[in-house]
């Protein structure tokens, strides 16, 4: 048996996405200032174990505060104090509704499952449920506050008594130490893994914090503590000896299987992926290494050099919490991935834009797209029209589309934005729900532009040209008189884009434009050069006939 010091370092080197992510995740648990960074690895001091499932369950609690329930509760505090400093004087029934809706939040987050799995750990007299349940605040009446004033007060400032020792009871530094981090349990641990220790149906009672120090951490002490010189085994992914093949990777989400139950995966059923415990704890540190927004969770694999890879990702996590300063939306994960990949395109600009592998948790599942240099260069070169976009959006068979995540969904994926274009504008057309402007349908044809110029060989449309093409198709479609018969064309317009019949665009065309006895412009012409041309100024074109005015910009009618 070996004997241990503290002295003693544990290497982790890059590997596949989830090797990188987890290794990601264990520099932010234990901060960069406590391991050694190397180009392809790190090293981490045995000592920086000990205690480490406080270090674990703590940076989770900080890292989203913000989105936590627990920050919803003491967040009337302040408002509490206010109205008390104030005596009441500016007290509103708006502050009476604000309060029992309050009230309503504050016993269904107490009276949770997460809320009531920590109760039996703290060590107190006072019965927190039961108090939440005697909460109670009368709805108020009309003109109640107006005509009693004084009673609706002291009824309040019961309820503020209560509420006083609700917060003495959730501000205890116990409470503090559990209550966090269970709920991020449930919130963003368990979306790396599960299945195991505190994350076992049998086991989610009890301290959280021993059961992982007795699964993870004690167990790969106890390993190096061994002697493993007559072991035939080897870790799958460090190589590490190990004495028996019992730590499969099942519990890890979406990338292991149960080697007892389906022992078809492996080949000729036998079943060789084992992990040594080293790398089991380095896998509970996935989580840490995705930035999570509600179900949306993102990882950016620049693997270059480990330094990158943890500039980039740290890069993502601070543009979220940026973002989420004034409102907290699941979309800010993209618009946090632009904004970084941006930054590090410009610290680039001298040097060769590589590629980089970009790995999306939504729905459960793990997404993988991998950003070549061209998509990389079209959303550089997109870097002021994308954020325009970001409040559009439109509603398709009863679902909400944003736009700004399907475009860069879009652009990830390598695909043009006709069909996205054309969704749209088909919506708006047929009267449905758009939240989506003439402008930024013009925004997403000059992104589009950026995209196509970038995979084949083509002169884009300045957005000059392209705004005059809009401009013509409003002012076209006000010529008509029956405002109906122009809905119609533009409709047929759109029909001949969708199913890219140039020739059947340019007869309706003509004829509309021999029914109106007006000049044909000269730009249709083009739109026999390439299917990318045509596409562009008829959709610009049929954007101006569906779309509204934008007098803003210069098209007016007397123009």
């Amino acid at each position: 048996m070996s004997e241990l010091a503290e002295n003693d370092i544990i290497e982790f080197r890059l590997n596949s996405w989830l090797e990188n992510a987890a290794i990601c995740g264990l520099v932010n648990i234990l901060g960069e200032d406590h391991v050694t960074i190397k180009n392809q690895s790190i090293e981490v001091p045995l000592s920086e174990f000990v205690n480490f499932e406080e270090v674990y369950f703590n940076y989770f609690a900080k890292q989203y505060e913000k989105l936590s329930s627990f920050t919803k509760i003491l967040a009337y505090e302040a408002e509490m104090a206010r109205q008390q400093q104030d005596n009441f004087s500016h007290f509103t029934r708006k502050d009476y509704d604000r309060l029992q809706k309050y009230l309503t939040d504050l016993k269904r987050y107490g009276t949770s499952n997460s809320y009531k799995a920590v109760y039996p750990l703290i060590e107190s007299s006072v019965d927190i449920e039961g108090l939440l349940k005697s909460i109670k605040l009368d709805k108020l009446k009309k003109n109640e506050l107006e005509q009693n004033r004084e009673q609706v007060v002291e009824r309040v400032k019961k309820l503020y008594e209560q509420l006083d020792k609700v917060y003495v009871y959730f501000k205890r530094a116990d409470v503090q130490r559990y209550l966090p981090a269970k709920i991020q349990i449930y919130s963003v641990i368990n979306k790396g893994y599960s299945d195991v220790s505190f994350l076992n149906r049998q086991e989610s009672k009890g301290d959280f914090f021993e059961k992982y120090h007795q699964y993870f951490v004690s167990s790969m002490m106890n390993y190096l503590n061994e002697e493993h010189k007559k072991d035939k085994l080897t870790c799958s992914n460090c190589h590490r000896p190990i004495k028996k093949g019992d730590l499969s990777y099942s519990f890890i989400n979406q990338a292991g299987y149960d080697a007892n139950r389906k022992q078809s995966n492996a080949w000729d059923f036998n079943n060789d992926l084992y992990m040594c415990p080293i790398c089991r704890l380095m896998y509970t540190c996935i989580p840490a290494g995705f930035t999570y927004v509600y179900n949306q969770g993102l990882f950016v694999n620049d693997n270059h050099t480990l330094q990158s890879l943890i500039d980039v990702n740290k890069g993502i996590r601070l543009n979220v919490l940026e973002l989420n300063k004034t409102d907290v939306r699941s979309k800010n994960t993209y618009a946090a991935l632009i904004r970084t990949l941006q930054d590090q395109m410009n610290r680039q600009s001298r040097k060769e834009i590589q590629d980089i592998q970009v790995i999306r948790y939504e729905n459960e599942r793990y997404y993988f797209n991998l950003l070549p240099k061209h998509i990389l260069r079209t959303i550089n070169m997109s870097k002021e029209k994308l954020p325009q976009l970001f409040n559009a959006g439109f509603t398709l068979n009863s679902e909400s589309h944003y736009l700004y995540p399907e475009v860069v969904d879009s652009l990830m994926n390598n695909t043009n934005l006709f069909r996205l274009i054309h969704q749209i504008l088909r919506v708006k057309a047929t009267g449905g729900q758009v939240y989506t402007s003439s402008n930024q349908i013009m925004k997403m044809i000059e992104i589009n532009q950026n995209f196509l110029k970038e995979l084949i060989q083509m002169t884009p449309l300045e957005p000059q040209e392209l705004e005059r093409i809009r401009r013509d198709g409003y002012f076209f479609k006000k010529e008509y008189a029956n405002k109906r018969k122009g809905d119609s064309v533009g409709l047929r317009l759109l029909n001949a884009l969708k199913v890219n019949d140039r020739n059947a665009f340019m007869d309706i065309l003509l004829n509309s434009y021999m029914y109106l006895n007006k000049q044909v412009p000269h730009y249709f012409t083009e739109v026999f050069s390439d299917d990318e041309h045509y596409k562009t100024i008829g959709y610009c074109f049929v954007t101006g006939m569906i779309g509204e005015a934008h007098n803003a910009e210069g098209g007016n009618e007397n123009e």
